[in-house]
């Protein structure tokens, strides 16, 4: 029991260094500063925006917004990939934290064993002292007289091992806060560019079929309550017999609209 306690100990020790060796890695990697990299609400309308309805207008649009999605659609991945990676180095520090509560565990069982055996050492002398009073053999009191001493000597090497295993449990514990904070922080930050890049997509989205709608507008365009055009309805409506121009919409298997195709009529 004893051994297994050290050799858990002995494991967290290896995995806290490599947690603590992957988030340097992973901090060399500046996953935050690619929001630098993200285009602006203003680059995003200047380039997917046009009143102008040409042939040639409309392939510059495409061609922006194509690029724009996937720029932005690349940099989302990165930092997806980077919560995966701190997400499974919290899942290495909860797995430690699994094994303190096991070693307190295996303490608990330890101390009661140890008061087993101290209550044995007590009782032994007393037997020994019953032996020599029935002038029992040299050799059966030098026997019991040893047992005495192990058992004392068992007694005292476990108590010091708890105690040690004690002091083990509670370095480990300080050690694994610093990281767990670190690695929450991290995939906090993460997500609130991920956020952002969700309303930029949105943005570019609106605009972009903004620019189709406006070149395909029936005569008696939808309207939301808030006056805007209501873009969903006007995709939905372009048909192929009244357009020059037919817009399908992409779905995924839930049936979430994931990108646009565009048919000439």
């Amino acid at each position: 029991m004893v051994e297994a306690i050290r050799n858990l100990l002995n494991q967290s020790d290896k995995a806290i260094f490599d947690v603590k060796n992957k988030l340097k890695e992973e901090k060399g990697k500046n996953l935050a500063k690619l929001q630098e990299q993200l285009p602006t609400q203003e680059e995003i309308t200047s380039q997917v925006k046009s009143n102008v309805c040409s042939t040639e207008t409309a392939g510059v649009i495409d061609k922006n917004f194509n690029n724009l999605k996937d720029k932005v659609n690349g940099i989302k991945g990165k930092l997806e990939e980077g919560i995966k990676k701190l997400q499974a180095l919290k899942a290495k520090l909860d797995k430690i934290t699994e094994w303190m509560g096991k070693i307190g565990d295996l303490l608990i069982l330890l101390g009661k064993i140890i008061i087993i055996c101290e209550v044995i050492a007590k009782v032994l002398p007393k037997a020994l002292n019953f032996f020599s009073g029935l002038a029992a053999n040299g050799f059966g009191i030098k026997k019991l007289s040893d047992l005495i001493d192990k058992a004392k000597s068992k007694i005292e090497n476990m108590s010091k091992a708890i105690k040690s295993f004690a002091k083990a449990i509670a370095s480990v514990s300080k050690m694994l806060a610093a990281p767990f904070l670190l690695i929450d922080a991290a995939i906090a930050a993460l997500q609130v560019i991920i956020g952002f890049i969700t309303t930029l997509m949105s943005l570019l989205e609106q605009l972009y079929l903004g620019y189709l709608a406006q070149c395909n507008l029936p005569a008696d365009p939808p309207i939301n309550s808030d006056g805007s055009l209501n873009l969903d309805l006007i995709i939905d409506g372009l048909e192929q017999n009244e357009k020059t121009e037919i817009i399908e919409k992409i779905y995924n298997a839930n049936f979430e609209t994931i990108g646009y195709r565009r048919y000439k009529a």
